[in-house]
């Protein structure tokens, strides 16, 4: 007796960024994107309101799906992972629904040198001793704000 195999075929794209509209997927139902750059197992929850990733973090310097146009191209899922390499450290970001937050907790540093460090890369509560002045400064809201009043000598 011979076995008959069917196989099985899910929605595809390999068109980087394209995603599945949620609302043309049954529950359940996958849908795959095959582009190198961005591979992911897509599929909708039981209300098909909701698109979910299963895949890869996506690395680079630019949040996944920048630059998508297409209606089906738009939107992030909720907890797709980013490793964020646009500083000087890669930082681990997480889709929290509206945009990527930090996925790990940060930690202060203290820096010594005769310029301002670029606040972006750091966390808040971050001290930088400017050693051409011997001026202390706090990181508070990506600004440095002077916490000492006088220059040590």
């Amino acid at each position: 007796m011979a076995i008959q195999v069917t196989p099985v075929q899910l929605l595809r794209s390999s068109v980087l960024n394209k995603r599945p509209i949620s609302s043309l997927l049954l529950p359940g139902q996958g849908a795959v994107n095959t582009n190198d750059a961005q591979p992911g197992l897509f599929f909708a929850d039981s209300t098909s309101n909701k698109l979910f990733k299963v895949g890869p973090c996506a690395v680079g310097p630019v949040r996944p799906n920048e630059g998508a146009v297409a209606p089906g191209d738009l939107g992030n899922t909720l907890g797709e992972l980013w490793l964020d390499t646009s500083g000087s450290a890669p930082k681990l970001r997480v889709f929290d629904g509206t945009s990527f937050v930090f996925a790990m907790p940060q930690f202060s540093q203290a820096l010594l040198q005769d310029t301002a460090p670029f606040t972006g890369d750091l966390a808040p509560g971050s001290m930088w001793f400017d050693t051409a002045t011997g001026l202390l400064y706090v990181l508070y809201e990506d600004q440095w704000v002077q916490t000492s009043s006088a220059t040590v000598s």
